[in-house]
């Protein structure tokens, strides 16, 4: 199946289409349903139960006469001990018609911040080894705890899997939600299809069909993708071109989904669409299972909607792979002995101490993160070892980042030059680094003619600027 859909330059301005993975984008809090969806759409949802219609209790609401008869303070979304963050935890589970699986292999922890209006999401990958059942002391893939522990005791299987998102995160979770992939498809579908701008054009020639497989094709560009080929687009691992073929490029074009999903539920076409609203709730009675939320839940989450498209909020979005914090963090060696392909914690199995040194340093910063540079040290005139030492403070200021001393450069120059070597790139970085250095000299200098060793970011340790006396 080969999808490309060409529109015109009129189409395209009619409808946003997200920008490329690890860009920041403009969010909507709890824009962020399940697996690959937004729990913007269990928001809109609220916002309609709220007005009159009903959702069965399946799906978690509780409704109490007093929540809407007695007066009370404004209503907020639980919070984590810290009063700073709500925590979502977002889970899209394998349904297929052959066998009957329950791999949820799309987990995601969204966490907002509610001083600076910071949505972040987190990917934990599905080879991820963690301990299956708290009962025992057996390591597996993550994608299967939610099975192992329902299969133990029914109704404990997301409890038991945000137990252990906590636990890699150390993010407290105050909702968590999953979707099956039928909901999924009925999801987009029923809000018309999203535009999903495919960052890399690439063919799996074996993506699941049944009991076999089939051949699906992406080509890159904006294109329209209804429920099915969105699936497809969110699922596919295996493809042999432009690095798509991987747990951790699959999570990626996940979020890229979300952000699409996002900007349709909430824009004005759907929210005013009775048959599309209607169809919605339909796809989130019947296939979706949230944690319980009250009507303050809901009143409270479309609070903070209306509060992100008037302050123009920014998500930030993060998968946790081998690359991760300078490539310090996971490892896919050693992992296991059963000879399939697994990941872990470079400290060892169970063992979160640095992902979760990491993951608050995502919350703190998370614009730094996202551009996630590659910083190159020089001496230009300071000194070897005075130059060597000051990266040593900077890795130990900028942890996980990925920060490399290279040795000399030149012995004349004065001041300190911090510079990103691709235009209009990299900006936030260079300011950051720059105030940490106390220094204004963030474009690149006359004296430097190429772009180094190609890093993205440089910085040069001259001599300190001699002021001459009149």
């Amino acid at each position: 199946m080969e999808v490309s859909i060409n529109m015109s330059d009129k189409e395209l301005n009619r409808r946003r289409i997200p920008t490329t993975m690890g860009k920041k984008k403009k969010p909507s809090l709890l824009s962020l349903l399940l697996a690959i969806v937004l729990v913007a759409v269990v928001t809109t949802g609220g916002y309609l139960l709220y007005k009159g219609y009903k959702v069965s209790s399946d799906i978690g609401f509780q409704f109490s006469p007093g929540n809407i008869l007695q007066p009370k303070k404004e209503p907020e979304l639980k919070r984590d001990s810290t009063g700073k963050y709500t925590n979502v935890l977002l889970v899209g589970i394998d349904t297929r018609e052959a066998g009957n699986l329950m791999n949820t292999d799309t987990i995601i922890v969204a966490s907002y911040n509610y001083e600076t209006r910071d949505v972040i999401m987190i990917s934990i990958p599905r080879d991820f080894h963690v301990q299956t059942d708290p009962k025992k002391y057996w390591f597996n893939r993550i994608n299967s705890v939610y099975a192992v522990n329902e299969q133990r005791s029914k109704g404990s299987g997301l409890e038991a899997l945000k137990d252990v998102a906590e636990e890699i995160t150390t993010l407290e979770i105050q909702y968590h939600a999953m979707i099956d992939y039928k909901g999924f498809t009925e999801l987009i579908d029923a809000v018309g299809g999203v535009y999903v701008n495919v960052e890399n054009s690439f063919t799996d020639y074996m993506y699941p069909k049944g009991v076999g497989y089939q051949t699906v094709t992406f080509k890159a560009g904006p294109q329209l993708m209804d429920g099915d080929t969105a699936l497809k687009y969110s699922r596919s691992r295996h493809s042999m071109h432009n690095n798509e073929g991987s747990d951790f490029a699959r999570a990626r074009r996940q979020q890229n989904v979300i952000a699409s999903f996002r900007d349709t539920v909430l824009s004005s076409e759907t929210l005013l669409n009775p048959k599309k609203v209607m169809d919605l709730m339909s796809a989130i009675q019947n296939n979706i299972k949230i944690s319980e939320f009250t009507i303050d839940d809901i009143q409270a989450g479309i609070n903070i909607l209306k509060t992100f498209k008037e302050e123009n909020g920014n998500t930030y979005s993060f998968v946790l792979d081998p690359s991760s914090g300078n490539s310090s963090l996971i490892t896919s060696q050693n992992v296991v002995n059963t000879g399939a392909y697994a990941i872990g914690p470079i400290e060892g199995l169970g063992k979160y101490t640095k992902i979760n040194e990491y993951v608050k340093l995502l919350l703190k910063n998370p614009q730094l993160y996202s551009e996630n540079p590659s910083i190159y040290i020089y001496n230009a005139g300071l000194g070897y070892q005075e130059t060597y030492k000051i990266a040593q403070e900077l890795r130990e200021e900028f942890k996980y980042m990925n920060i490399r001393f290279i040795g000399n450069l030149y012995n004349d120059k004065e001041g300190v030059y911090v510079f990103s070597n691709k235009e209009e790139e990299y900006g936030y970085s260079v300011d950051a680094l720059s105030k940490y250095l106390k220094t204004a000299s963030t474009t690149k200098p006359e004296f430097v003619t190429t772009n180094l060793r190609g890093e993205n970011i440089s910085i040069l340790f001259g001599k300190e600027i001699q002021i001459s006396q009149q």
